[in-house]
């Protein structure tokens, strides 16, 4: 029996929470879908670098909507169970509600494990991905983006003017590019033709001229030298991903990285509030789904007839709650008001003793709200 019931609540849950999850973590795509729109039209990204787009999205959406749709399909899975009689035959059998919940909170583990992997890898590696798309993108953009007859600065160092641009190819003609070296002796360069390339895993995008010369000119030792080429290699500076990766982000760091930080801000006397704050949140998400499992079990069996509320409607306010009890503790450690482990981890406190409240009450069929509010 305790086999047949388990597979019984897990298909009853497991169905309402991927089409919840699908449906919310779509629905926070469309947020997006103007960048999609941009990358796909300004930047001319096709299908498989949009697709790597949405992967690296994807896991900040996941943090949230995981916890999210578990509660509401422990919701929908014993509203139905309790509408439909079947939660009053299982107790007549001598089923208590601690033993309906022992394959709840055994679909929440797993659940909550996926949803510790996003955080801690998932999460920091789409941050991290999608600034390289990112990068990758407007490197792309300053290759496919150059004008016939405009002088172009967006590169370092330097200023390119093309005469023609031949679409489709991109094949350049008649070149001027003006050179600021390290030590300030300019370079100019004349072709008659040239291509631009830019390599994936490269930072910097190559412009290989042909049939030109190029133009040294010394104030300081007085000289000008002219030098003819049939084939010269130009490598435009468009920023390093290397300086870029060294400037990361919490969002983009792991926890081993997040706890490496906080210990050498630490070391120079500094407070690493936030970053403790960061790291201790890649732990607590995932621990909200065991949460409104805690939660959703006696609030889906309520019944509600004549009364201004439904599961749902307690459901969403418990979920407001949660956030907005969570931002403000959050923020109060920032300001070191409070322990930040303590900022990150009072509001799921504080819920697990009230869904602990409120799941014996309901395994004693005592009403969960106050009578004023219930009406009963």
């Amino acid at each position: 029996m305790p086999g047949i019931l388990t597979r019984y609540v897990f298909k009853e849950i497991i169905v309402p929470f991927l089409l919840s999850l699908g449906i919310f973590t779509a629905t926070a795509l469309l947020s997006k879908v103007v960048k999609l729109v941009e990358l796909a039209v300004v930047y001319g990204a096709g299908v498989p670098f949009l697709a790597r787009f949405v992967a690296s999205v994807i896991p900040s959406f996941l943090i949230y909507t995981i916890p999210i749709s578990f509660l509401v399909a422990v919701l929908a899975a014993f509203t139905r169970l309790s509408s439909d009689s079947e939660l009053t035959a299982m107790k007549a059998s001598g089923m208590s509600l601690f033993t309906l919940m022992k394959p709840v909170m055994a679909v929440a583990a797993v659940v909550s494990v996926c949803a510790l992997f996003v955080t801690l890898y998932a999460f920091p590696w789409g941050n991290l991905s999608l600034k390289r798309l990112v990068f990758d993108a407007s490197k792309q953009a300053l290759v496919s983006g150059v004008e016939e007859k405009t002088f172009y600065d967006r590169f370092k160092g330097l200023t390119l003017y093309v005469d023609h641009v031949t679409p489709g190819t991109g094949e350049m003609e008649g070149i001027f590019i003006a050179e600021e070296t390290k030590g300030g002796e300019p370079n100019t360069f004349f072709a008659a033709r040239g291509v631009m390339a830019a390599p994936e895993n490269g930072s910097s995008v190559y412009l290989k001229l042909y049939d030109g010369a190029v133009h040294r000119q010394s104030a300081e030792k007085g000289y000008y030298n002219i030098a003819a080429f049939s084939t010269y290699m130009v490598e435009l500076d468009t920023g390093s991903p290397e300086t870029m990766l060294a400037s990361r982000t919490n969002r983009e760091l792991y926890a081993g990285e997040l706890a490496m930080k906080a210990a050498d801000m630490r070391s120079r006397g500094e407070d690493p509030a936030g970053i403790i704050i960061d790291m201790h949140k890649r732990f607590v998400l995932p621990v909200s789904v065991l949460l409104f499992a805690l939660m959703g079990v006696p609030l889906g069996i309520q019944k509600v007839r004549g009364t201004r509320f439904t599961g749902f409607t307690i459901a969403l306010g418990v979920v407001l709650l949660y956030y907005v009890a969570s931002t403000a503790f959050e923020a109060l450690g920032e300001h070191s008001s409070i322990n930040p482990v303590l900022a990150v981890w009072a509001s799921t406190i504080i819920f697990f003793l009230a869904g602990a409240y409120i799941f014996f009450r309901a395994a004693k069929d005592a009403p969960l709200l106050p009578r004023f509010i219930s009406g009963r």
